[in-house]
């Protein structure tokens, strides 16, 4: 089965990040395809045996690259086309009676009119499919199908204990670590107040806090505020998996998140996780079985939570538990990768 996999991106945000996961999966089992922008994050993340062609697709109303994505898929006939986030939904226009299927894959409750060309629809949560029928898109062309992580091994113990000690992380630390983009959706500020209320009881506390983005002066200028910066550590952007491994506690605070990665990713390490009510938390998260769920923007619940970890191992050990099997049974690579394959079968019988 042959498949062409557009994405317009350059960062290496979420999305982007499922995009390779899931390119370099298919390729294993079927011929693949990948459009990206020439210099973008994707394009030095996939397998490299993934053959790759890079329109510019610098913005929706890019002509040549609108022409080039069409001219592709229609010389290269491959059986599935398709697309990820707005920008490449909207420079893909593939025409009926051609017997090719346009799927675009959606991450979150977005203005549709990007989308309703596509032939099918895909929602990583049940909630962005719910939406989708509520907008009017028929039934039969939305479907489910979740994101997949791959389980996060912990490093040799001496390379991890060597970022221990580089970070000046004291041994008896309770370490809660963080990976999100500095943007007010993550709900970081309330993270820094909830930790500052933990530290002031637990001076050996430190936070992890991976990330950046256009919260990061005000995101500093807190910390500042809150007197914690000897206990906030601020690796930047950067690969986040060794930063799991050196935490007690994993958490996603966010205000608003169609789904959470970093959900599957506390998971996939097999750390316990703390996140807020979000759509997408309340999703996936079973209730004191593989995670804790505190209310939105609630900075004393979030302290409240990571207090009862620290106190509590055998509860950090059967959240953590939880988490690990719930990724085995319904976020693994091989469950997920399996269920695109099984609707591209399906959605080939009756094709556009």
């Amino acid at each position: 089965m042959n498949s062409l996999h557009i994405i317009g991106s350059k960062a290496s945000g979420g999305a982007e990040k499922f995009y390779v996961r899931l390119v370099s999966s298919l390729h294993k089992q079927s011929q693949v395809l990948a459009i990206n922008p020439p210099d973008s994050a994707v394009s030095t993340q996939l397998d490299p045996h993934v053959k790759q062609l890079h329109p510019p697709m610098t913005s929706v109303l890019d002509l040549y690259s609108r022409l080039s994505i069409r001219r592709i898929a229609l010389q290269n006939q491959p059986a599935i086309v398709q697309t990820y986030m707005g920008r490449a939904t909207r420079l893909t226009h593939i025409p009926r009676g051609k017997g090719l299927v346009h799927i675009a894959r959606l991450g979150g409750y977005y203005n549709l009119k990007a989308y309703r060309h596509a032939h099918h629809l895909i929602g990583n949560t049940q909630g962005i499919c719910d939406y989708l029928t509520k907008e009017g898109v028929p039934k039969e062309r939305v479907h489910y199908i979740g994101n997949f992580v791959e389980p996060i091994l912990p490093p040799p113990a001496e390379e991890l204990a060597a970022l221990r000690g580089s970070l000046g992380i004291p041994h008896d630390a309770f370490v809660i670590t963080c990976a999100a983009r500095f943007h007010e959706n993550k709900g970081l500020p309330d993270l820094l107040e909830a930790f500052s209320n933990h530290w002031k009881k637990h001076k050996n506390a430190r936070l992890i806090l991976i990330g950046d983005g256009p919260m990061n002066a005000e995101i500093r200028a807190q910390i500042q505020t809150l007197g914690i910066s000897d206990a906030v550590i601020l690796p930047g952007w950067c690969d986040p998996k060794l930063y799991y491994h050196l935490a007690d506690v994993l958490t996603c605070p966010s205000r608003h998140e169609p789904l959470g990665n970093t959900i599957l990713e506390a998971w996939a390490c097999g750390k316990p996780l703390v996140a807020t009510a979000t759509f997408g938390a309340n999703e996936l998260i079973a209730p004191d079985q593989n995670g804790i769920i505190t209310p939105i923007q609630d900075p004393d619940a979030l302290a409240d939570a990571f207090e009862q970890l620290m106190r509590d191992p055998g509860l950090c050990a059967s959240l953590a538990a939880g988490g690990a099997q719930t990724v085995q049974d319904r976020f693994s690579k091989e469950t997920i990768t399996g269920e695109y394959l099984s609707l591209y079968e399906k959605l080939l019988q009756k094709p556009f």
